[in-house]
């Protein structure tokens, strides 16, 4: 799960270093989502060797919804604010989040150095995601702001529908083995917890020190995602 993941990832820094070039975005930011993307595929790699070693299934690669949300994004200059935004900014800092939790409970030596490995670059990739953006949204009309604060909107409501699984799992009240654990899985509830930290704390605050009000655009997630 998490190979593919970390892949889907990669095919998203690809997209937006080539949007980034097209709308006009000045270097270095080019060159550094150029450089997210060597990272993500190493993740991948690394997860998929982890994997292996501790006779885990191989992974399933599905490109599908990364290019569905291309597809909604055809113009460059909002591919890159919404990409940049939603999943590196904002996504990015989520994952960091949770890998942080993973590596904190896990106790397998294999699988906590890999998770720490990848925890450094979703930290840097997180930073990545917010200060690009800050530099565009100066770039950006203020129609294409309008656009960059429903994306936030809609974004939030995808991160939390990503949760929907765990959430599920706590109103069914299933047991959760330990062992998994050991091995960076993270207990449902603590996978809760920790996005929704992850929210209030850093993403809204973030949110609306770029200029998007974080509370309304959290408030909005659903609202924003019915009338697209």
């Amino acid at each position: 799960m998490r190979a593919a993941e970390e892949l889907r990832s990669a095919l998203i820094f690809r997209a937006l270093t080539r949007a980034s070039k097209q709308a006009g975005m000045p270097e270095p930011w080019p060159r550094r989502f150029a450089s997210a993307v060597k990272d993500e595929v190493r993740h991948a790699r690394l997860c998929a060797t982890v994997g292996q070693q501790l006779r885990a299934g191989p992974p399933r690669y599905d490109p599908t919804a990364v290019r569905l949300r291309l597809a909604s994004l055809p113009d460059a200059t909002t591919r890159t604010a919404a990409l940049l935004l939603v999943e590196v900014a904002i996504g990015e800092t989520i994952s960091m989040c949770l890998f942080r939790a993973g590596r904190r409970a896990a106790v397998e030596p294999l699988t906590r150095a890999t998770l720490g490995s990848i925890l450094r670059d979703e930290a840097r990739h997180q930073r990545l995601g917010w200060t690009g953006f800050a530099c565009l949204w100066d770039l950006l009309p203020e129609p294409s702001r309008e656009i960059a604060r429903r994306e936030a909107a809609r974004g939030l409501a995808t991160c939390e529908r990503q949760i929907a699984p765990a959430l599920q799992w706590l109103q069914r009240g299933e047991p959760f083995d330990p062992a998994y654990a050991a091995l960076g899985v993270l207990h449902p509830e603590v996978r809760v917890e920790t996005f929704y930290f992850a929210v209030e704390r850093l993403v809204l605050p973030r949110l609306t020190r770029l200029g998007i009000d974080g509370p309304t655009a959290w408030e909005n997630r659903y609202r924003e995602r019915a009338g697209a």
